[in-house]
């Protein structure tokens, strides 16, 4: 993430509410196309409208990274001020580099409720790879945003471990769930638009003793999916991203149990 400082315009006391109304709807639409972290501020401040934000990567700003319906919310911004918003990046040490999806080997779909980044990652080195960088359609981008919006609600409901843990749980770990068909579609998407093979990780908390939970098969093939990694010493352990089941032909990845050894929940997403 990237903090800026977005200055709009001046306003008087008579449009204020309609300056960040405007405003806020310009937000939305960054948000929803993968520029910005939906946490965003807006205040009146020394009689302009000012906005602090988090951006996705480099170039957030750029009009060449905004969705259609993005370009057409900033055109009413420029009118309603009669200026550009100014961005001012107030971070010390901002990347350099841009997060790139081009020469990965692979990709992968990849949320929860402490992650507000892109979901996108490169299978490679873990990079996080901006969504509208990526060349799908508007809609798709859009489509991936609420995938993510849904299962950081699923995430958050099991992690309540109220009434509906075990639904939620539901959702997140098996492959034909509602949440993992949305999210698989979009992999597809991807994948169609980048050539890059996509694949959705799958959360395995509940399993089986560990020799058992290597033998596990791909819940949707009924292949052998285990990956054998070499021993990982206590001062370099194995990434989260060295995944320990991988399905090239399902495109799905996950790893290996790391909760409780509960046989009637385990059946979860096998």
């Amino acid at each position: 993430m990237i903090f800026y400082q977005i200055t709009f315009g001046f306003y008087n006391k008579n449009t204020l509410d309609e300056a960040i109304d405007i405003v806020e709807n310009y937000l939305d639409a960054l948000v929803r196309n993968g520029q910005i972290d939906q946490n965003y501020t807006v205040i009146p401040w020394q009689k302009q409208v000012v906005a602090y934000i988090n951006a996705v990567g480099l170039e957030a700003d750029l009009s060449k990274s905004h969705s259609n319906y993005g370009k057409e919310l900033l055109n009413k911004v420029e009118k309603f001020f009669k200026q550009k918003p100014v961005w001012n990046c107030n971070e010390d040490f901002p990347p350099k580099q841009k997060a790139i999806w081009k020469n990965a080997s692979f990709l992968y779909l990849f949320t929860n409720n402490y992650h507000h980044d892109s979901p996108l990652h490169r299978g490679d080195n873990n990079d996080m790879v901006p969504l509208y960088r990526v060349p799908v359609t508007d809609s798709e981008r859009e489509d991936i945003y609420c995938w993510q919006e849904y299962y950081r609600e699923c995430d958050n409901i099991w992690m309540g471990s109220g009434k509906f843990e075990i639904a939620a749980y539901q959702m997140l770990a098996d492959p034909r769930s509602e949440l993992s068909l949305r999210g698989r579609e979009s992999c597809l998407a991807i994948e169609k638009a980048t050539g890059i093979p996509v694949y959705y990780y799958l959360l395995r908390y509940f399993g089986r003793k560990k020799e058992n939970e290597k033998q596990r098969k791909c819940p949707c093939c009924g292949n052998s999916w285990f990956v054998e990694y070499p021993q990982q010493s206590v001062y370099k352990p194995k990434l989260f991203y060295q995944f320990d089941f991988q399905c090239p032909d399902c495109r799905l990845v996950s790893n290996l149990a790391d909760g409780e050894v509960k046989l009637n929940y385990a059946k979860i997403g096998e």
